[in-house]
């Protein structure tokens, strides 16, 4: 008989958030490829794209969302309506190293609006650069930046570093990696919806 696959063979569902400054939509873009940042009363477009990134992911994309939803009260029930029975593996909180804006700031405190506060123990922050170099500063920035400090200590310390162009297949395998170790911290639970996680069984299916 054959045996089940484990919730490592399963398809991971992640969330993608931030500022859209912060990656570059075009077609090599392995995480995102060329999608254009949704607004609010397009959120019906809010659906998951599959991708292989040595493991099947679907991706949500709702770069800007948090932005866009801060003048707009109904913006957060609408979004929350829309992921209300998928199951979440992983919220990805896109940043660009070296410069954290106010939106970035309120990032996760509207993650935490939608979709309750235990959605932080989920956050995998992905710090985005434009060349190498700006990565070897991201400790010191991180000693001189409380408001850094901070937001990395809310999401229990967990980044990735990779290229804005996301083309990089070694970083984001990486950042697929890491996200599967968080998953697995976690008691591989995921988020399903009504501010709830329930613990994924080994032996199901997906």
């Amino acid at each position: 008989m054959e045996k089940p696959p484990t919730y490592h063979e399963s398809p991971l569902t992640v969330v993608v958030f931030g500022n859209s400054a912060s990656v570059q939509s075009e077609p090599k873009n392995i995480l995102l490829g060329e999608e254009k940042p949704i607004k609010i009363s397009e959120t019906s477009r809010i659906v998951p794209s599959e991708k292989e990134i040595e493991h099947h992911i679907s991706v949500i994309n709702m770069i800007d969302l948090h932005e866009t939803s801060l003048n707009l009260p109904s913006a957060d029930h609408k979004i929350g309506q829309l992921v209300n029975k998928i199951e979440i593996n992983a919220f990805i909180f896109v940043v660009r190293l070296g410069q954290l804006t106010d939106a970035d700031k309120m990032g996760l405190r509207w993650l935490q609006r939608v979709f309750g506060d235990k959605v932080l123990q989920s956050v995998m922050i992905l710090f985005t650069y434009e060349r190498e170099q700006e990565c070897a500063t991201l400790n010191d920035d991180m000693k001189k930046n409380s408001v850094l400090e901070q937001l990395l200590e809310k999401c229990g310390g967990r980044y990735h570093t990779c290229n804005k162009s996301m083309k990089d297949l070694s970083e984001m395998k990486q950042l697929i990696t890491k996200i599967k170790l968080m998953f697995t911290k976690n008691q591989q639970q995921c988020y399903t919806g009504e501010r709830q996680y329930i613990r994924k069984s080994e032996n199901e299916s997906g």
